[in-house]
């Protein structure tokens, strides 16, 4: 009988979620690079949701294009370049398009984090996903940078957005970081990528003596 049985200890544990967050131009995405240099799996929020918007024929368009027809292009996708026009500016609409794409977003960041066997996975978002159906990550990491270096960064990113439009972004997503006290870890990203390496090898180590077996 006993050989039948699976004990709770024998089955595989889905790995830790470390979700990786911060505002636009904190580095989330050279933090996330690091990460997956040092063989951590990492997915990036906005690419799963640009890979289902950009589908015409994705069963959550059909929604979009009845509650928010001004946002879709002929082709019946998202139009590009809408952060900085329209979602900045206009509360309501965002927090629409994002009610409607959450959930087959997270459903896609779910499966893909039960097809990976590290001990722990990064889930980079710019945002705190909503909870549903119960607790979706393991722990916070929570990039920082002063607004100077921000506006520098984006700049450098997109040389044609203004100091107007970058502000904007700022405000639309100070509004979303109530949930800064949620944070397990603070990370100040202010140095060089090599400094930025340095602290992302450090909480590495901490995750792992933390998961590895566990």
């Amino acid at each position: 009988m006993g050989s039948a049985l699976i004990s709770a200890a024998d089955k595989v544990r889905p790995p830790r979620v470390v979700l990786l967050t911060g505002g636009m131009g904190c580095g989330k995405s050279s933090a996330a690079a690091a990460f997956l240099k040092l063989g951590v799996p990492v997915i990036d929020a906005d690419l799963v949701a640009r890979a289902i918007h950009q589908d015409s024929q994705h069963p959550v368009m059909a929604h979009i294009a009845q509650a928010l027809p001004q946002l879709l292009t002929e082709d019946g996708c998202l139009r590009r370049g809408i952060l900085r026009t329209v979602l900045a500016t206009d509360s309501h609409v965002n927090r629409c398009l994002r009610n409607l794409l959450q959930p087959y977003v997270m459903q896609a960041m779910r499966q893909w984090t039960l097809q990976q066997t590290a001990a722990y996975v990064i889930w980079e978002s710019a945002l705190l996903p909503d909870e549903v159906d119960g607790l979706l990550y393991d722990s916070v990491l929570l990039l920082q940078a002063d607004e100077e270096t921000r506006m520098q960064r984006i700049r450098l990113r997109n040389p044609d957005w203004t100091e107007i439009e970058i502000r904007q972004v700022f405000n639309m997503q100070a509004d979303e970081y109530a949930f800064r006290e949620q944070a397990h870890t603070l990370m100040v990203n202010q140095g060089s990528s090599e400094e930025l390496s340095r602290l992302v090898l450090q909480q590495h180590l901490i995750y792992k003596s933390h998961w590895d077996n566990k």
